[in-house]
């Protein structure tokens, strides 16, 4: 999905969605309770359009997972309103690459020549977008949780600030949502004037991206996000704990009867109970918590627009400090044997020899 995403973020499309944790606005309220659906959505900003997508992956993708793929993405009466079907595979013998398949629909409006329908001169997450729309805002931090969270769990040791250039003007114009760093000449210009101790207010005078990183534990990757956006991530993770809070209070009995493990007691995990419900009665019991929950979610709406842009807000004119009270040191991954990807908010590393895919194994 990963993949997927990207793939579809170089066509122009928004922040996606996990299609099993929301329902995309103009679906049927069959959605929820439909067992297959689509891995993501989300909505093309140039067109308005809703955008599925469904994500194959396997060491050797064959036509068989595709077709149960391209099923998955007919989903008819669920969504009445007009969509786009992508089908995105992944493959990795022997090099790494993918296979998109766009459903071929007329298009209508003024288009132009662009197969995807998109506006060139419109990017999803341009500054006017996020300056401006608050429901596009709110999808971005959604859609950047899991990095947050990963974030908020490494060791504070573990947390470096990386120096990376401004996107070049008229860049988002030509659709340059993801920049490789290593060919970049703001980030490389950048780091040439910012010195090996320097903290993120120098990397700001010198009118740069200082996003905080941190590598996950057992992988040859390193997460990253700038402080605007970890400001709208932490103040969205405050909005869903008042959602949880709230169900806690009004609806203690979802919590009965479900496994001890996902019942926390002060802190710990209790062992499960001798007799636990059958499946049928535990899924139905989970769907219908989940139902709530998008309730709920739903009518606190306008506080988690107000919040994820006030966390944005003070995110942006504030530092890491005051973010996470601790002020990480500067790290240079190139020099480390990482390559390095980055949009004006989000950020990407790997190890160069993890992408050896010629490499004998030992």
């Amino acid at each position: 999905m990963t993949m997927a995403e990207w793939a579809c973020r170089r066509m122009g499309l928004g922040p996606t969605t996990h299609a099993e944790s929301a329902v995309p606005q103009g679906a049927a309220p069959g959605w929820a309770k439909t067992p297959s659906l689509p891995d993501l959505f989300g909505t093309h900003p140039a067109t308005s359009e809703l955008w599925l997508v469904e994500a194959k992956g396997s060491r050797r993708l064959g036509l068989r997972p595709r077709i149960k793929g391209a099923k998955q993405l007919d989903i008819g009466a669920l969504v009445p309103v007009t969509h786009q079907k992508v089908l995105c595979g992944t493959s990795l013998e022997r090099r790494l690459f993918m296979m998109i398949d766009v459903e071929d629909v007329p298009k209508t409006g003024n288009s132009g020549d662009d197969p995807t329908g998109s506006d060139v001169s419109t990017d999803s997450t341009d500054e006017e977008t996020l300056e401006q729309d608050d429901e596009a805002l709110l999808e971005l931090a959604r859609s950047r949780m899991l990095t947050y969270l990963a974030l908020t769990s490494l060791p504070r040791d573990g947390l470096r600030i990386t120096a990376v250039g401004r996107p070049e003007e008229g860049s988002a114009a030509r659709g340059d949502l993801i920049r490789l760093l290593e060919s970049d000449r703001a980030t490389t210009e950048l780091r040439r004037h910012v010195p090996s101790d320097a903290g993120d207010e120098d990397v700001r005078q010198q009118n740069g991206l200082d996003m905080l990183a941190g590598r996950l534990p057992g992988t040859d990757l390193m997460l990253g996000m700038s402080r605007r956006l970890y400001g709208a991530c932490r103040a969205l993770a405050y909005a869903e704990r008042r959602v949880v809070a709230r169900i806690q209070e009004e609806r203690p009995k979802y919590l009965e009867g479900l496994p001890r493990e996902v019942q926390p007691a002060d802190g710990t995990f209790a062992r499960l109970p001798e007799r636990q419900m059958n499946d049928r009665v535990y899924e139905e019991r989970i769907a219908e918590v989940q139902e709530y929950v998008r309730e709920v979610r739903e009518e606190q709406r306008d506080d988690q627009l107000r919040s994820v842009r006030d966390g944005f807000t003070m995110g942006d004119r504030g530092s890491w400090m005051h973010l996470i009270d601790l002020a990480p040191r500067l790290a240079l991954p190139r020099e480390e044997g990482f390559l390095e990807a980055a949009t004006a908010d989000t950020y990407l590393a790997v190890e160069e020899e993890a992408l050896d895919l010629d490499a004998e194994a030992e």
